[in-house]
């Protein structure tokens, strides 16, 4: 069979109703295009999406008839909210309404928002909720910074929104944390990453504006309460990677 891309995935989900959009490396490299550096690029074999929970059927039936094979314990276990298929050697990874890891991101109302991708602030919080972010992690939040402008609400150009993005961890002290975390330690490994003197000033400038907006934001009583416990308290989740039994995956 010829090799199946995110994009014939999205069609044919789209084809019976449902909605999709990508996240993951791949969804970097489509927001960011031919502006990426091209010290950020890198290969995604994965291809990982998110759907609605509505929108379960068409999944299914998608991905049967473009000749996916099912991880039938994996989603039996685990298909309210997650399904990995594969094709040929390339893992689908579907997340359905919840992007459950080192915290839990609610995305079904997002899809909407951007074409084939989610909105830039989505992809670039499922970077920066990693606790223990790795060098791909750090990579890809980099590339985000750098290719899409810091604004309050939508615009065309791809754009990082600042407002919602404060408003989502005004109100998640584990997740304001997680994510201030993760910034800083992008900025201090900017030059590592970056590999370019221009481009390390342009990501720390970019990366303690966005500090500057999140510590800015208005804080719920919740948010409150919760920064009275502090690091007192495990904040976040270790997920550990899925177990499957296709010949060709990692599990």
């Amino acid at each position: 069979m010829n090799e199946i891309t995110e994009l014939d995935v999205i069609a044919a989900i789209a084809a019976r109703g449902g909605v999709a959009r990508l996240l993951g490396g791949r969804a970097v490299m489509n927001v960011c295009g031919d502006g990426m550096p091209d010290v950020l690029r890198r290969h995604s074999a994965d291809i990982d999406l998110v759907t609605r929970g509505r929108d379960r059927r068409a999944l299914k039936s998608a991905m049967a008839d473009i000749g996916c094979e099912a991880e039938e314990e994996f989603n039996l276990l685990n298909g309210k909210e997650r399904m990995i298929f594969h094709a040929g050697g390339t893992k689908i990874d579907i997340f359905i309404d919840v992007f459950r890891m080192c915290h839990t991101l609610h995305f079904g109302d997002r899809l909407a928002l951007h074409p084939i991708t989610l909105p830039p602030c989505d992809l670039l919080l499922t970077k920066l909720q990693v606790f223990h972010a790795e060098h791909k992690d750090l990579s890809d939040a980099a590339a985000l910074l750098l290719c899409c402008d810091l604004l309050p609400g939508s615009g065309k150009a791809p754009t990082i929104d600042t407002l919602y993005l404060s408003k989502l961890l005004g109100e998640d002290w584990g997740l304001w944390r997680t994510v201030t975390g993760t910034l800083r330690k992008l900025d201090e490994q900017a030059g590592d990453i970056c590999k370019s003197p221009v481009l390390m000033k342009r990501l720390r400038d970019n990366i303690r504006e966005l500090i500057k907006y999140l510590d800015s934001a208005p804080r719920s009583m919740g948010w409150r309460m919760r920064s009275i416990i502090g690091e007192r308290s495990v904040w976040y989740e270790l997920p550990e990677e899925p177990t499957t039994t296709h010949p060709h995956a990692k599990g």
